[in-house]
């Protein structure tokens, strides 16, 4: 009797190697694409996430400012609503103001006021806090990064005459003044954007 062996023959292992081939590619596509996907979801979060925050830090920030004047670490006098287009320190701002404090509050307790800023450097937007009002040589504020890849931060003030300008008080104006109101403009650089008024007057 002839012995007959038992085995793959060398098709056969070369059509079970092109199949395992197509569904490796088939599945590496698929997760590739799971993988990639995940990565945007999770990038699309954290951006509305950091935008919603900032949205949340500016309108408490605006229900809560008060016309109270501070001084610099020069002793020079702030308005307490401080506008401009341009910064001039390490520490400036484009938009700067006094918050009302909390009094007896159930939550909050007693809160002194206090002075913020929001600057927009490099593609980001910070949120400048004193320790104090009125600033010693030696004051430093803290820092915290809002949102990132931004294209544009525009603050414009509504004047009395009807017009909107980037600087506040106007020249000459009462440094404890406010506009009648103010306008937030904000571009991302993923092509969003986003148009926000208050109004200031009670």
């Amino acid at each position: 009797m002839q012995n007959k062996k038992n085995g793959f023959t060398l098709i056969e292992i070369m059509v079970s190697v092109v199949i395992f081939a197509i569904i490796a590619t088939i599945s590496y596509r698929v997760i590739s694409s799971l993988v990639k996907t995940k990565e945007i979801v999770d990038e699309t979060q954290q951006k509305w996430g950091d935008i919603s925050l900032m949205n949340s830090n500016l309108e408490t920030s605006i229900h809560r400012l008060i016309p109270l004047t501070v001084r610099d670490n020069n002793g020079m006098v702030l308005p307490a609503l401080y506008g401009k287009d341009k910064l001039n320190g390490v520490y400036d701002a484009q938009l700067e103001m006094t918050l009302s404090g909390y009094i007896g509050d159930n939550v909050l307790g007693v809160k002194p006021p206090k002075r913020v800023g929001y600057r927009f450097y490099k593609d980001t937007i910070y949120l400048i806090t004193w320790p104090v009002l009125n600033r010693a040589l030696n004051s430093v504020p803290q820092i915290d990064v809002l949102v990132g890849n931004v294209n544009n931060f525009d603050v414009f003030y509504l004047y009395d005459n009807g017009q909107w300008n980037k600087q506040w008080p106007p020249e000459g104006g009462n440094v404890d003044e406010l506009p009648v109101a103010l306008q937030i403009r904000l571009g991302l650089k993923s092509g969003e954007s986003e148009v926000r008024t208050w109004s200031l007057q009670k």
